[in-house]
């Protein structure tokens, strides 16, 4: 009696128990790589903090090759220009050379003139993916030098883990500020020395689990990923998500539906969706009984309105459409691809939807991505939101949508990947 008594008192006493939302997005904004410790460090948060919901979570930890972001620098040396900053790109090779800078500013690979390229630092707007790496190996450039916008200064790109695989250690690569690659262009930079290092390891992620047993085998997983990137502290990516999710795992505490209900806080995602990756890799013959994916990526912004992005069939993104209205529920759905956790289980045909609010003013994957850009309101709307879409699956004995993908959606989840891996 006295054992319960205590019980009841901590629970009723605990102070996270009334915490907000945007409390605990406070707690969790820290740049949270993943394969680092601070990224295990939120996952022992959010586990502290499913415990004390009443869940009994569960820790799944996969491998992933991993680095700790180093630093770089380029010294043009044909001009009275100062030594400028460079970034590694992450898990691409070091480097120390000088040699002759080109620009290359064309829309796809095809375009170039490999023979140009060849020994050559080549400065560019595209992002390192594979086709852009595999065309600087395959014209024997000597280093790539990709632009970013000038807010991203500070951050840090990473190669995808099979992208690094095939040619992480045979081209350097490193991303420049826009205002500093200007400087270069109008000075007529012929030659430049870069240099770069950062420490590449084989380390590993964990995803985090709990469950919401329902009354039959059929599931609704819900999703977000939890880490950041390098110097970001992630605030609205994703942070916000995390903390959504959190909400909806403590409102929905000792309810039962008829499906289960997964609430799957995924690692790594940045670097390439490794943790929803792992999840389907781990539990693939689990998927034939999950139902639907609710995603949870990039929130916080209270001057956003909220997105729905569906990936399925029209009668998904009408009756997800659908259902929000009739709740007063104002968002803009529509059926597309998004970028997240939901397009792994894309493959083997869940369909999903990501629920997200973003535009003006995003820092994302910068190091200005921080607590005081969001909102608590923002963060509840979304909660509300997901809950409405949830709470119309859940209980019903027939789901009110086919379970099943279009074809000409599984053509761009197959170029999604195809471009990235």
């Amino acid at each position: 009696m006295v054992i319960v008594i205590i019980k009841i008192c901590k629970y009723y006493f605990n102070v996270r128990r009334f915490m907000r939302p945007l409390e605990y997005l406070k707690e969790l904004s820290f740049p949270r790589m993943g394969g680092s410790d601070s990224e295990t460090k939120a996952s022992r948060m959010i586990t502290e903090w499913l415990t004390e919901f009443g869940y009994s979570p569960q820790i799944e930890k996969f491998d992933i090759y991993t680095y700790i972001p180093g630093r770089g620098s380029l010294k043009p040396l044909d001009t009275s220009l100062s030594e400028i900053p460079i970034n590694p790109v992450g898990l691409s090779a070091d480097c120390d050379m000088a040699k002759e800078i080109i620009l290359l500013n064309i829309p796809e690979p095809e375009w170039a003139e490999k023979d140009e390229l060849k020994n050559k630092i080549v400065l560019m707007p595209h992002p390192p993916r594979r086709k852009w790496v595999s065309l600087l190996v395959e014209s024997n450039a000597s280093a790539g030098i990709i632009v970013v916008d000038d807010i991203r200064i500070r951050a840090y790109r990473t190669l995808g883990q099979e992208v690094a695989r095939d040619f992480g250690e045979k081209i350097p690569l490193a991303t420049l500020g826009y205002k500093y690659a200007i400087g270069l262009i109008n000075e007529n930079v012929r030659r430049v020395h870069i240099k770069t290092e950062h420490k590449r390891f084989d380390g590993n992620s964990q995803n985090v689990i709990a469950e919401l047993a329902g009354e039959s085998e059929r599931t609704i997983i819900i999703t977000a990923h939890y880490d950041s990137t390098p110097s970001s502290p992630g605030a609205q990516d994703n942070a916000a998500g995390t903390v959504e999710l959190l909400q909806l795992a403590k409102k929905l505490a000792g309810n039962k539906f008829y499906r289960n209900i997964r609430f799957l806080f995924c690692g790594a995602e940045e670097m390439g969706l490794l943790g929803s990756k792992a999840f389907v890799r781990n539990h693939i013959h689990e998927l034939r009984n999950v139902d639907f994916l609710i995603n949870l990526d990039v929130g916080g912004n209270p001057i956003a309105p909220v997105m729905l992005r569906t990936l399925g069939t029209d009668n998904l993104e009408h009756f997800i459409g659908g259902i929000l209205k009739s709740k007063n529920c104002p968002a803009q759905v529509e059926s597309d691809i998004y970028s997240s956790d939901g397009m792994p289980f894309a493959r083997f045909g869940v369909p999903s939807v990501s629920i997200a609010r973003a535009g003006i003013n995003s820092r994302g994957h910068s190091p200005y991505d921080d607590y005081w850009q969001v909102s608590n309101r923002a963060l509840m709307e979304i909660v509300d939101c997901a809950e409405i879409v949830l709470s119309a699956i859940a209980d019903a004995k027939v789901l009110p949508f086919q379970r099943t993908i279009a074809d000409e959606m599984m053509k761009k989840v197959d170029e999604y990947f195809k471009e990235r891996e």
